[in-house]
């Protein structure tokens, strides 16, 4: 995945903001899981954020697993609401547009496990450091045959597709002719 900036999901806080408090905070420190240390912030003359005072606050992060560190980095800003003295926010890592990857695995149908990639030359890549390995859907195979026609290793441009539902769900799609026929 890219190093795109996470984007503060302020639609997923209209109902909730009204009856409650808001505060703008910049995300200082990952706290534990899926909390962080935040100060809150305000815009000074010229339309720039600056901290508003020394206070800190602990912020939960909904849009990431309570059981896994978060991965919000520190110094992104954030509409935190107050719900019965808990404050929360909802910051989710922007989804890339596409990104190489490396086939790791076959799964069944059309699934296969990948891995992202970055360049290390010319026609060459490597594992990014720190990638997790995500379920991706071959779109050629999804209605044409058994699935697991794409050889481990093989190098794909996976596509992030964002759906409908609340909240979003990413996923992950190539389209690689497994199937295709050549013609003399």
């Amino acid at each position: 995945m890219t190093n795109a900036r996470p984007h503060d999901a302020l639609g997923q806080f209209a109902q909730a903001g009204a009856a409650a408090g808001l505060q703008l905070v910049r995300l200082t420190a990952l706290d534990a899981d899926n909390r962080y240390t935040a100060r809150p912030v305000e815009f000074d003359a010229n339309g720039q954020t600056q901290f508003a005072g020394d206070a800190t606050l602990t912020v939960t992060n909904l849009a990431e697993p309570a059981d896994a560190d978060g991965a919000v980095p520190a110094g992104t800003d954030a509409v935190a609401v107050d719900v019965e003295g808990r404050w929360i926010v909802f910051v989710r890592p922007a989804a890339p547009a596409a990104f190489a990857a490396r086939v790791i695995a076959t799964g069944s149908g059309a699934d296969y496990t990948v891995r992202e990639q970055v360049g290390t030359g010319a026609g060459t890549f490597a594992d990014k450091e720190g990638a997790p390995d995500l379920t991706a859907h071959n779109l050629a195979e999804l209605s044409l045959g058994p699935g697991a026609a794409v050889d481990v290793d093989t190098i794909v441009l996976v596509t992030a597709l964002t759906g409908t539902g609340e909240p979003p769900t990413v996923r992950y799609v190539f389209d690689h002719p497994a199937y295709a026929k050549y013609l003399d």
